[in-house]
């Protein structure tokens, strides 16, 4: 037996089940360029939305199931070079967000 058909095979199963992952995903873009991502990660829901020098992820999970931050409520500010972060967490929502300032930018 050759190995063509089975490969082609598997590429075509590969391909379809690829399918439905894809369209679970919702990308949809703001009229000023902005994009915004909603999916699915097991039981959780989870929101990007990233546009020019901000990005924010928020990840909800019903009841605490599926999360993967550690237990309790807490939040934390810091910084990355010119960008601003700040993390919030609680047992249900753990909320992501990054704002970086560009060169012409000046804090007031």
């Amino acid at each position: 037996m050759k190995a063509g058909p089975f490969l082609g095979v598997f590429f075509l199963v590969a391909a379809i089940a690829g399918i439905p992952q894809g369209a679970l995903a919702d990308h949809r873009w703001d009229d000023d360029g902005g994009r915004v991502e909603r999916y699915r990660d097991g039981p959780c829901r989870v929101k990007e939305i990233t546009d020019r020098g901000y990005f924010r992820k928020v990840v909800r999970c019903p009841d605490g199931r599926g999360k993967t931050w550690r237990r309790g409520e807490w939040h934390r500010d810091y910084r990355e070079g010119r960008c601003r972060v700040r993390i919030d967490a609680s047992r249900e929502v753990f909320s992501k967000e990054r704002i970086c300032r560009g060169r012409g930018d000046y804090d007031h």
